[in-house]
């Protein structure tokens, strides 16, 4: 694949399941699988590969292209090789406090 092949230029040329880089002013924002799109508007859901939220992009702001077959996926928020082989294993890691009641999922009990 070309360069101009990996580029989208609207919602109507992603479906769910891909995988994309959202860039902006030539550095890496966001990256993610496509959850749905509003063609309509050129806005994408994607569920982001660091966090694992659902956020939406906007096309307009932002420089979206595909991810080719083979990348890495560890491009976005993960440690370098050398960082992470000198970290002293732990149990687990400790939960970060929420920042908002948005952040937090109720499991109804039932």
């Amino acid at each position: 694949m070309t360069d101009e092949d990996l580029e989208v230029r609207s919602c109507a040329e992603l479906s769910a399941g891909e995988e994309i880089e959202a860039w902006h002013r030539g550095r890496l924002a966001h990256r993610g699988t496509v959850a749905s799109t509003l063609e309509e508007i050129d806005l994408i859901w994607i569920i982001d590969a660091r966090t694992g939220a659902r956020r939406l992009l906007d096309l307009e702001q932002l420089s979206v292209r595909r991810i080719p077959m083979g990348k890495p996926a560890a491009a976005v928020g993960s440690p370098k090789p050398a960082a992470a082989a000198k970290r002293k294993p732990s149990a687990a890691p400790k939960p970060k406090p929420a920042a908002s009641l948005r952040q937090i999922a109720f499991i109804e009990a039932g």
